[in-house]
C-alpha cells in the first residue's frame, strides 16, 4: 500500500504542477504526453456523459454503428452526467489512473508472489515492473534519438514496459492488471477450479477493458495447451502436468470473452467506419534491435530463471517458455497492431530474471542486482520532462483560454453530434470540451485523414474557389465552421464575406459560423 501511494504521488506531481502553472491566458489540457490521445479519452468520457454506451468516434463525420470499445471511459463519463465540465472529466480521469495504478501494483505483486518467495525480491520486482524501462536512455545520451528510424521504445511504447501506462494511460494499466490475474489463474490450475463463473467474468472484464489484451491472453493460453498436449502424448517423461484443469479453465475464459469478440466482430463486418479505422490504425513494431535494447540485457538472467522454473514448476515454466518463443513472431506478425502484442512481456522478463537470484544461479553475486537500476534512467527522464513541460506552459499541453471559451460557447449553442469544420489542432481539442463531431483531429480515428487534411487546409487557404468550398461542406455534412488563430494561420480566406455562413457568435478573436443550405 505504501508503494501504491508512492507511485500515485510520484506520477501525479507533474500534473499538479501543470495545473498550478495555468494562467489567465493558457489552460492545462490535463496531459503531459500523448496530448492528442489524451484529448480523445476526455472526448470519449464526454460521449459517455451524453448517454452513449457504444464507442462512436467524434473525430469523423462518417456515420457509425458503434462498438464495445473504450468502455471504461464511456462509463466514467456517466458518473458525472451530461452537465460534466472539462475540469471535472480530467480530475475523474486521474482518479481512474490512481485506481488503475493500485490494481496494477496489486496484480503484479500477486503474480510475482506465486513464483518468488523472498520478500525483498518481490518488492524489487514490483518496482521494476511498474517504474522500469529499457536502455533507450543510452541512445539519448549519444544523440541517436531517431535510431533506425524510431525513438527508443521507452519513450512512446506503453505496452513494451509499464511506466507510460502508469503515467498516463489508465485503461492499459487496468487491462494489464486484469490480464495478469487471468494468466495467474491459468498457471495456478488446478487450484482455481472452484468458481469457474468468476473466471468467465474476469475475462469478460478484460475484453471490455482492452479487447486486444483478451485476445493475446487467450492466444497464449491456447498455445500453451497445445504444447502440453503434444508433450503429454509424445513424451515418455511423466513429470509433465495434467492438461485437464487448464483446458477446463481455458474454456470458461473463452466463454467469458467470446460475447465481446462476437459483438465487435459483427460490428466490424457491418461497419465501414470500423473497417477503415482498422486499416488506418497502424501501431507497428520498430527495428528488432530496439527490442534487443529493451529486453536483451535481461536475457542472461531470464535464462537461468526459466531453467529453474522448468525444474520446479513445469506448468508455469513451459508457459513462459512458449511466451518467450512466440514473442518475436507476435511483434512482427502481419497485423496493424504489432507493437501492442508485447503486452506484459516486461513483467515476464523481470519475473524470470529475479527468479534466477532466488534459485541461486547468481548466489554470491547479489551485487548484480545493482545492474537492474539501469531500468530507471528513462523513467527519470520522462518525469523530469513532465515537470519541465508543466513549468513552461505552451501548446499543445496548454491551450489558449480564449479558444476554450469559444469551445464552451459552441457547446451551449450547438446540438450534440453536429459536425464542426476546423483546423487539425483545433479539431483535436474541440470534442474534449464539447460533445460535437469534427471532420479531422485524431490520427487513427479520423478516417481518410491523408485526403481530408490537405482539403481542410485548402478550404481555409486560397486554393479553393467558393463553389468548391460549398461542395466540400455539402459532401461532408458540415454544420459549423470554426475560425480562430489556427485557422487564420492556414490562409487569407475569411468566412464573413460569404452568404453561405451565418455568424453564430464571435468572442476574443474566435468566431463560429453556421452553415446555411448545406
Amino acid at each position: 500500500m505504501a508503494f501504491i501511494v508512492f507511485v500515485i504521488v510520484l506520477t501525479s506531481w507533474p500534473y499538479a504542477s501543470a495545473y498550478f502553472h495555468q494562467s489567465n491566458d493558457l489552460v492545462f489540457t490535463g496531459f503531459l504526453f500523448g496530448v492528442e490521445d489524451g484529448n480523445s479519452y476526455i472526448a470519449k468520457m464526454l460521449l459517455g456523459a451524453q448517454g452513449e454506451w457504444l464507442f462512436r468516434s467524434p473525430y469523423t463525420a462518417i456515420e457509425q454503428r458503434g462498438a464495445l470499445l473504450y468502455l471504461p471511459y464511456l462509463i466514467l463519463g456517466k458518473v458525472l452526467g451530461p452537465q460534466a465540465q472539462h475540469a471535472q472529466l480530467v480530475l475523474l480521469f486521474h482518479l481512474f489512473r490512481s485506481f488503475s495504478i493500485a490494481a496494477l501494483c496489486y496484480a503484479s505483486y500477486e503474480f510475482v508472489t506465486h513464483f518468488i518467495h523472498r520478500v525483498v525480491l518481490r518488492r524489487l520486482a514490483l518496482a521494476f515492473v511498474t517504474l522500469g524501462n529499457g536502455l533507450g536512455w543510452l541512445l539519448l545520451f549519444v544523440g541517436s534519438t531517431n535510431w533506425l528510424g524510431s525513438l527508443p521504445l521507452d519513450f512512446y511504447s506503453p505496452e513494451t514496459f509499464g511506466f507510460l501506462s502508469v503515467y498516463g494511460l489508465p485503461h492499459l494499466a487496468l487491462a494489464r492488471a486484469l490480464f495478469l490475474w487471468g494468466l495467474l489463474i491459468h498457471l495456478r490450475a488446478p487450484q482455481t477450479l472452484s468458481r469457474p463463473w468468476l473466471i468467465s467474468l474476469l475475462w469478460l472484464c478484460i475484453a471490455l477493458t482492452h479487447l486486444l489484451s483478451a485476445g493475446l491472453g487467450l492466444f497464449l493460453i491456447g498455445t500453451h495447451l497445445v504444447l502440453l498436449f503434444v508433450w503429454q502424448h509424445f513424451s515418455a517423461d511423466t513429470k509433465w502436468p495434467t492438461l485437464k484443469p487448464n483446458a477446463h479453465l481455458a474454456g470458461w475464459a473463452a466463454l467469458g470473452a467470446s460475447p465481446v469478440f462476437i459483438y465487435n466482430g459483427i460490428a466490424y463486418l457491418r461497419g465501414p467506419y470500423l473497417q477503415a479505422w482498422a486499416i488506418q490504425n497502424q501501431i507497428l513494431s520498430p527495428h528488432p534491435l530496439h527490442y534487443l535494447l529493451a529486453y536483451g540485457w535481461l536475457l542472461p538472467f531470464a535464462y537461468f530463471g526459466l531453467r529453474g522454473l522448468l525444474e520446479t514448476d513445469r506448468r508455469a515454466g513451459s508457459f513462459f517458455l512458449i511466451w518467450l518463443l512466440v514473442l518475436p513472431f507476435l511483434l512482427y506478425a502481419p497485423l496493424g497492431l504489432q507493437r501492442r502484442l508485447a503486452e506484459a512481456a516486461w513483467v515476464m522478463m523481470i519475473l524470470l530474471s529475479l527468479k534466477a537470484f532466488e534459485d541461486g544461479f547468481w548466489m554470491g553475486k547479489a551485487r548484480a542486482l545493482g545492474f537492474f537500476t539501469l531500468a530507471f534512467p528513462s523513467t527519470l527522464i520522462l518525469l523530469l520532462g513532465g515537470w519541465g513541460a508543466a513549468a513552461r506552459p505552451t501548446p499543445p499541453i496548454f491551450r489558449p483560454q480564449a479558444e476554450i471559451a469559444a469551445f464552451e460557447e459552441l457547446r451551449q449553442r450547438a446540438q450534440p453530434g453536429e459536425v464542426v469544420l476546423a483546423s487539425y489542432s483545433t479539431s483535436n481539442g474541440l470534442p474534449a470540451w464539447a460533445p460535437l463531431r469534427v471532420l479531422i483531429g485524431h490520427g487513427p480515428e479520423s478516417v481518410g485523414l491523408a485526403t481530408l487534411l490537405p482539403q481542410v487546409n485548402a478550404f481555409y487557404g486560397e486554393f479553393m474557389t467558393q463553389v468548391e468550398r460549398e461542395q466540400f461542406l455539402n459532401a461532408n455534412g458540415i454544420d459549423y465552421v470554426f475560425w480562430g488563430l489556427a485557422e487564420r494561420s492556414l490562409g487569407v480566406w475569411t468566412p464573413g464575406g460569404s452568404s453561405n455562413f451565418d455568424l453564430l457568435f464571435e468572442m476574443n478573436g474566435y468566431a463560429v459560423y453556421r452553415v446555411i443550405d448545406k
